[in-house]
């Protein structure tokens, strides 16, 4: 069975999941993740594309963007992998594969999909057992929404800006959601992982996908 098509759509926004390969911990240092936020933010400067949230995980990396209307995703990710792979096999010498496959990029719909989406993002470290409070995390977009922390590859998304006009409250509002223990917390959920695209069935449907998984 061949790859399934990819969406290209700069209107657009996307949750972004790219793997180690072999399920390798190549993040292994705070260089490693300082260089990958370096990349990112070069990448960024030239492609212009929107970047609301992310999670660095030592096997692999969680984003959630917009792509830039000029420059599709493909290309964007394309040069942020390659780069970041070349960059950290030359620092410890290395050869052979650094990512698995290609990246997975799956359709938001907004609003509460896009916070469901950031909430799961956002409490990965604690999936893992790294930390027990998400703001403990500090290789995650947390803290820019929660705490209100400066960071200047984020952009607010504007289903967390719809809680409140209210800064602080918007600030205490997420907070409390990603906060709030659910009963799959600790389970890795497939419809925001796995999924062709994160919405309505309208919405899939409008993109010409069903809901079948990867």
């Amino acid at each position: 069975m061949g790859r399934p098509p990819r969406i290209q759509d700069s209107g657009l926004h996307y949750h972004v999941i790219v793997r180690c390969n072999n399920g390798e911990f190549h993040f292994e240092t705070d260089e490693d993740f300082i260089l990958y936020l370096n990349i990112i933010h070069q990448i960024k400067g030239k492609h212009q594309f929107r970047l609301f949230n992310y999670e660095l995980m030592h096997s692999h990396v969680h984003l959630f963007l917009q792509p830039s209307a000029k420059i599709p995703l493909q290309r964007t990710m394309m040069m942020i992998n390659w780069k970041y792979a070349r960059e950290h096999n030359k620092r410890k010498k290395r050869k052979g594969h650094f990512w698995l496959d290609r990246y997975r990029g799956i359709p938001v719909e907004s609003d509460k999909y896009a916070l469901d989406l950031m909430r799961y993002m956002n409490r990965n470290a604690i999936r893992a057992g790294l930390v027990k409070e998400p703001g403990e995390w500090k290789w995650s977009g947390y803290r820019f929404y929660a705490f209100g922390e400066p960071n200047p590859l984020l952009e607010l998304h504007p289903a967390f800006l719809g809680l409140s006009v209210n800064e602080e409250v918007r600030r205490r509002a997420f907070t409390d959601y990603v906060q709030m223990e659910l009963g799959d917390d600790y389970q890795r959920r497939k419809d925001l992982s796995d999924a062709r695209f994160i919405g309505s069935k309208r919405f899939g449907e409008r993109l010409g996908l069903s809901t079948t998984l990867f």
